[in-house]
């Protein structure tokens, strides 16, 4: 069983991104609060920023979706592969390998 159908597992997710949220809330503000970020050029806070919008972003996502972010969707007949067009593309593949052989 995946960890996102066990019992605590919306809870956990739900936690895990206010935890994230709380991270990248905290090193904006750190960024917010640095006298002149841009009086040198450095690495560290293009790193931290990066680090701040990758966690706010997943700590969003997990905050309001919790488990249901690993619900699966249907998708409508236009963005599926049919098996009938797997079929034609395997056996093209398959007729162009014995050919270059």
């Amino acid at each position: 069983m995946p960890f996102h159908e066990r019992k605590y597992a919306n809870l956990a997710l739900r936690l895990a991104g206010l935890v994230l949220l709380g991270i990248g809330g905290l090193i904006w503000r750190h960024l917010f609060a640095a006298a002149d970020p841009t009086a040198r050029f450095r690495a560290l806070p293009y790193l931290l920023a990066l680090i701040a919008m990758v966690s706010s972003s997943a700590g969003a996502a997990l905050a309001l979706f919790g488990r249901h972010l690993f619900d699966q969707v249907e998708l409508s007949a236009r963005w599926t592969v049919h098996a009938s067009a797997r079929a034609a593309r395997d056996r093209s593949a398959q007729l162009r390998a014995r050919d270059a052989q």
